[in-house]
């Protein structure tokens, strides 16, 4: 029936020791930690890098700090949210590959076809862009789409079937061979007649008379830019015929498609 109770001197030291920071058994001098900070994520140690942010134990809350990269650059984690990055970082296009003053030229290269070998420079022949006539496909897709003609999946699938029927016949018509990617570079980019035929044809009814002169004209002019490429390219001067009229084909299905 009795009750032990220490003595009040001692209780009152305890209490103000415990205040103080001190513990029973814990180095003096060693910061207290912060509320919650003993336990971490997952039940680990509170006492991960970041849990002591000073002599009160409080968590640091100072910005991000910009990451020191291998080669000097430096990366900003908040740079990166706002669309920032390395300080030494390409372009967003010129890292896809995508070169619009390339693409500028080679469209004029296009447009110009009948100065012979001359105007077609060799840098054009050489390269596989594939991002000029992704982009001529999708614009003929929308122009069409102006007049209420849904058409992507006709453009595209034609485009495949077409470039493949080509890929076969140049490289059985050549000794050197030709790759497909460059084989749609080519074609896909000499695809800009029939766009100017599809965006008059948004204005002007072109299935009579006047369609008589236009279609034909601009079917024309994609062959002979391509065939005048792959004729280069490849060095089938003497076949060029030979090259020309699998690729009329081609740009004639594309023609009907814009009109009708």
């Amino acid at each position: 029936g009795l009750a032990f109770s220490p003595p009040e001197p001692q209780a009152a030291a305890a209490a103000a020791a415990y205040a103080g920071g001190a513990q029973p058994g814990r180095p003096q001098g060693l910061p207290m930690p912060a509320a919650g900070g003993m336990m971490g994520r997952g039940g680990g140690n509170g006492c991960a890098a970041g849990a002591y942010g000073g002599p009160t134990g409080q968590m640091s809350t100072a910005g991000a700090m910009p990451i020191k990269a291998l080669g000097g650059s430096t990366f900003s984690s908040t740079g990166a949210f706002l669309g920032e990055g390395f300080d030494d970082e390409p372009p967003i296009l010129e890292e896809l590959g995508i070169n619009l003053a390339h693409i500028a030229a080679k469209t004029k290269a296009v447009l110009k076809p009948y100065g012979g070998r001359t105007s077609v420079p060799a840098e054009f022949l050489q390269d596989s862009d594939l991002a000029g006539p992704l982009g001529f496909c999708l614009v003929l897709g929308t122009v069409l789409l102006l007049k209420g003609k849904v058409s992507f999946g006709s453009i595209y699938g034609c485009g495949a079937v077409g470039c493949g029927g080509m890929y076969a016949v140049l490289n059985l018509l050549s000794h050197t061979g030709i790759n497909i990617y460059r084989t749609v570079s080519i074609l896909g980019y000499c695809l800009l007649p029939i766009i100017a035929l599809a965006a008059l044809s948004t204005a002007l009814d072109v299935r009579g008379p006047l369609g008589y002169a236009l279609i034909p004209a601009a079917v024309l002019w994609s062959t002979n830019a391509a065939a005048l490429f792959f004729v280069v390219l490849l060095g089938l001067d003497d076949q060029r015929w030979l090259v020309a009229y699998p690729v009329m084909l081609f740009y004639a299905v594309f023609a009907l498609i814009s009109v009708f």
